[in-house]
């Protein structure tokens, strides 16, 4: 992700992306796992790839999420490549999105699975995030879980395990 100083938040962005916690429906609805990659094209380049999501009720990710969020808007104002203004603004702007998010446990099974085997190589912050979005189904089907990165190697193995990936370009 290319980072730039912005000319204006990206609240319009935010402002059509408004999740709500799962209520305790019958139904199993798909769930919706998102990585760094595409949280942060939003913040920080006004992407649009999360507006089909923008209904979706189970849309979560791993507690790397807000750690990765917050290294990388820490390193854009370090290296002046966001203003101070701008990094705080991005801040809130990720706290409001955030806040609607399922927000899954780092722990020792994720730690486990992500040390595991994957069918194809990935990258460590990667593997704790499929490792998460596996955990997450409580060993329901992959079919019931799409992979929103920009990441294509993370698309890659995330298909390779079943998921759907929205996100994949050839």
């Amino acid at each position: 992700i290319s980072l730039r100083p912005r000319d204006r938040p990206c609240s319009a962005a935010l402002s059509r992306l408004r999740y709500r916690s799962a209520g305790s429906g019958a139904g199993r609805a798909l769930k919706h796992y998102l990585d760094s990659s595409v949280v942060l094209a939003l913040l920080l380049e006004d992407s649009d790839a999360l507006k089909p999501l923008q209904d979706e009720q189970q849309v979560g990710s791993s507690r790397l999420l807000w750690i990765e969020v917050a290294r990388v808007i820490e390193r854009a104002v370090r290296t002046e490549q966001l203003s101070e203004q701008d990094g705080v603004a991005v801040r809130r702007q990720f706290q409001q999105l955030s806040s609607g998010l399922f927000q899954l446990k780092l722990h020792e099974p994720v730690f486990a699975r992500s040390a595991g085997s994957f069918p194809l190589l990935v990258r460590t912050l990667d593997a704790i995030h499929l490792a998460s979005a596996e955990l997450w189904l409580h060993g329901d089907a992959p079919s019931g879980l799409s992979v929103w990165t920009l990441d294509q190697r993370m698309n890659l193995c995330a298909a390779s395990l079943g998921f759907a990936t929205p996100l994949e370009t050839s």
